[in-house]
């Protein structure tokens, strides 16, 4: 009889420590990471401010800061790049890459072209 109180003690740990388990996740099912949050606000505060933003992420600049010194600006869907790259290949591949950026419904490009950069 001891045993089977026991194992029925250990039987409702058990059980209540999966429904505790339970209720947390759904607590965080709710939560909204705060990256995700701080861009939807930018996106719908300065929707330029955002578009810039997203083309700079494609482009990496977002984790290589100054990269060539490019600049990103967005006007209305309006992108314009600037900066000195060091050939016209990847002159091509930034064009082709922010072109490519949804959002993006015009682009100009002020990049000029030094093989010494």
């Amino acid at each position: 009889m001891k045993g089977l109180s026991t194992s029925g003690a250990v039987l409702c740990a058990a059980i209540t420590l999966t429904l505790a388990a339970c209720d947390a996740s759904r607590e965080s099912e709710g939560a909204v990471d705060p990256l995700v949050a701080q861009q939807a606000f930018a996106t719908r505060a300065d929707p330029d401010r955002a578009l810039a933003e997203k083309v700079k992420g494609a482009l990496g600049l977002d984790s290589a800061p100054g990269m060539y010194g490019l600049e990103v600006t967005a006007s209305d869907g309006a992108v314009d790049l600037w900066g000195t790259v060091d050939s016209s290949a990847a002159r091509r591949r930034i064009v082709t890459t922010a072109a490519g950026v949804v959002g993006v419904r015009a682009l100009r490009d002020h990049i000029q072209v030094d093989p010494g950069a």
